[in-house]
């Protein structure tokens, strides 16, 4: 069944993975309006296609990241009500595999 403090802890740890999110994808807009911001600047005919595309990552990594808050969120809830912890250890790795493999990705593009 689950006490209400732990529905609330388990509530506000989605929340945490949401504002994660949010400010990836408000990243991801910074990143992406100030290379146009920047090609303005220079009076340059085309954009710097890089500096959208790392912004454009950023916020597709913002989306997963509230997703996956979403998915643990979720599960969490099943586990309070069911009065038992299941651990996630191969979705754990997942999730980090993917955001490694991403950031080893942009990496080696920036290099």
């Amino acid at each position: 069944m689950g006490s209400l403090s732990d529905h609330l802890a388990n509530e506000r740890t989605f929340l945490a993975w949401v504002r994660t999110g949010i400010a990836l994808i408000g990243f991801g807009f910074v990143i992406a309006k100030f290379a146009l911001f920047i090609s303005i600047l220079k009076g340059a005919k085309t954009l710097s296609s890089s500096s959208v595309t790392y912004g454009e990552v950023m916020i597709i990594l913002g989306g997963i990241v509230i997703l996956y808050g979403l998915y643990s969120y979720l599960e969490n809830e099943k586990d309070i009500s069911k009065n038992q912890y299941t651990p996630r250890v191969l979705p754990n790795m997942i999730f980090v595999g993917i955001i490694l493999a991403i950031t080893v990705i942009l990496a080696i593009f920036i290099i």
